[in-house]
């Protein structure tokens, strides 16, 4: 059995950390106080997985002047991708950043706030999923650096087999919900079925049907609600980390393959 978490809204509590790296981001480009929920609306209205992304669309919302529904309207051809989004900006004489000076000021707001994240998943039920799995692993849009202080403030790295992130991805259209990092993750880790991936996004979800789509696979995902993601539907859910337990011990090994 191969087990593979998200990080963001899955292991690790993100509101009060990369949310509010978000709204200083966006508040430090447009000289405005800006709204978080607003701001977060578009995030999950898009499924725009990236932060460092949903920064840039929320610059762009905040000096387009526009109301926010009626913003949304007009963005939602452009919120697909990184260039889009700097087209859209040009078409409508929006002045934004270049996108490496948002990532260093969104990483650096970010140090501010990392130490408020808080565990999702306890460690008694880690413990347990790592006794169920053959291979634990962790695919996450986060950088490296992120990645790594917050794993070794909650003593994370003890579980995991391996681990995908920001840096091992050489281009923003192979982010998620792109198939390659789950590519990537079992061309290092032998696949040990059944395969679970566990998310909290459409991103997620997309990912893992378009593997599935073009592999010839079955990873199965499982969503992790939250009161962003009640509109993805999903074979299997869970409210509670504890839930994951029932669903793995569910399946015997090979069962489904």
């Amino acid at each position: 059995m191969t087990v593979i978490f998200d990080v963001d809204g899955v292991l690790i509590d993100v509101s009060q950390s990369y949310h509010f790296a978000i709204k200083d981001t966006v508040d430090h480009f447009t000289g405005k106080d800006n709204s978080k929920e607003d701001i977060l609306d578009i995030k999950f209205s898009f499924n725009i997985n990236n932060d460092w992304d949903v920064s840039l669309a929320g610059i762009i919302y905040s000096k387009s002047g526009l109301q926010l529904d009626q913003f949304k309207q007009k963005f939602k051809p452009y919120s697909m991708s990184l260039e889009k989004m700097y087209q859209f900006a040009k078409e409508n004489n929006i002045p934004v950043p270049q996108y490496q000076e948002i990532v260093d000021t969104f990483e650096e707001y970010y140090h501010q706030h990392r130490d408020k994240e808080k565990l999702l998943f306890d460690h008694d039920v880690l413990e347990r999923v790592r006794k169920k799995a053959d291979v634990l692993g962790v695919i996450t849009g986060r950088p490296f650096e992120d990645l790594d202080y917050t794993f070794k403030q909650f003593d994370l790295y003890k579980y995991f087999d391996y681990i995908i992130t920001e840096d091992d991805i050489p281009e923003p259209d192979q982010r998620k919900p792109s198939s390659y990092p789950l590519k990537l993750f079992f061309e290092k880790i032998e696949m040990d079925k059944p395969v679970f991936y566990i998310g909290d996004t459409n991103a997620d979800k997309k990912m893992v049907e378009n593997f599935n789509t073009e592999e010839g696979e079955n990873i199965r995902f499982i969503l992790f609600e939250n009161k962003h993601n009640r509109d993805i539907k999903s074979q299997y859910s869970i409210k509670a980390c504890d839930e994951i337990c029932e669903i793995l011990n569910s399946y015997d090994y090979g069962v489904g393959e």
